[in-house]
């Protein structure tokens, strides 16, 4: 219940003073869901794919834009060059790629995520139009950069990240109020989220208010969960033990129901915090073994997410009355181009 009512009251607060510096270390604070849009330009991030390859070279004729439901004239679109089109053509619409990482204790481990990989990975695959943000919580949400693509800048935020580790895990309000920080920046840009966390929060704040905040604000969310491994095999270990006791008919352990519930509720929670991913238009990321060479995969398969991505805008029309929450909705005007991935979000004006 208290959970609930903390909730509701940040979604309902609107913050005046939202931190406009972007070097570390600012603490961001407040995880409001809202996001107004009068005149300005909204842009909505999407994928089209066909038979599991990325659909290239796609115009404005390719799509139709609905606003709950009304059809509205598109301004602009932007996407991945086609067969014979220009590979290097000029994207204007930037793309930035939050990396969100939970730095209390013995979670994010040092050199996990570094800038060797990061800049092999994102820096050297992709195009200028693409930079990188740092967060790092714990009891507090941190911003250590704004979006960048200079190495010496990224590097040294990761050294702050590493340094501030803390004893708690607040990872549902931090993926609020990095989404809310993130989208009151100036001009328009795409977004994606990538969260390192283990999915253990020490905090009533629920799930569901960061799947809300990620499609509210049009940013994707990515969980690399961590040390699920460890917890799928002590329940395999216990399966195992379990299975052997009753071949020989033997009682179970005193206090094992107990240890199996806590077991069984980790893994609730894991998939719960893995589930931010389908929810929210990406997709989540189980790690069997913890080093560079996974997180490498995961960055370039981000890469390659910002390397084909569409953007398509439009200018909302001005409304009477109270701002309200409205449904925007992107889609393909033929089936033959491929499936659509993404393509929504809600805005309020």
């Amino acid at each position: 219940m208290l959970g609930r009512f903390l909730a509701a009251f940040m979604l309902a607060s609107v913050l005046c003073g939202q931190p406009n510096a972007e070097e570390a270390p600012d603490p961001v604070e407040d995880p409001g869901l809202i996001i107004t849009a009068e005149s300005s330009l909204v842009v909505v991030p999407l994928h089209v794919y066909k038979k599991k390859k990325a659909v290239g070279g796609l115009g404005a004729e390719a799509f139709e834009l609905l606003e709950d439901g009304e059809a509205r004239e598109i301004a602009f679109v932007e996407g991945p060059p086609g067969p014979g089109q220009d590979p290097t053509s000029h994207r204007t619409v930037p793309v930035e790629i939050i990396f969100l990482l939970d730095i209390s204790h013995s979670v994010m481990r040092r050199g996990l995520l570094d800038i060797h990989t990061i800049r092999d990975s994102i820096l050297k695959e992709v195009s200028e139009h693409v930079s990188i943000s740092l967060y790092g919580f714990a009891g507090k949400l941190t911003r250590f950069t704004g979006p960048t693509n200079d190495v010496d800048r990224l590097e040294h935020a990761l050294e702050l990240a590493y340094a501030a580790e803390h004893g708690q895990t607040r990872i549902y309000e931090s993926i609020v109020q990095t989404a809310r920080d993130a989208s009151d920046r100036a001009g328009s840009a795409t977004r994606m989220m990538v969260v390192f966390s283990d999915g253990f929060s020490t905090s009533d704040f629920e799930y569901q208010w960061a799947s809300r905040a990620g499609n509210h604000f049009g940013i994707p969310i990515y969980p690399v969960v961590l040390g699920h491994q460890q917890i799928v095999d002590r329940i395999r270990r216990r399966n195992t033990s379990n299975a052997r006791r009753a071949a020989r008919r033997q009682p179970p352990r005193l206090g094992g129901s107990g240890n199996s519930s806590r077991i069984s509720q980790q893994e609730r929670r894991q998939q719960e915090f893995a589930n931010l991913g389908a929810a929210t238009g990406g997709r989540s990321y189980d790690l069997r073994f913890q080093n560079s060479a996974a997180i490498r995969t995961i960055l370039k398969s981000l890469a390659t997410l910002a390397q084909t991505e569409y953007v398509v805008g439009y200018y909302p029309q001005r409304q009477d009355g109270e701002p309200s929450a409205r449904q925007v909705e992107v889609r393909l005007k033929e089936g033959t181009n491929g499936k659509l991935y993404g393509g929504r979000r809600v805005i309020v004006h």
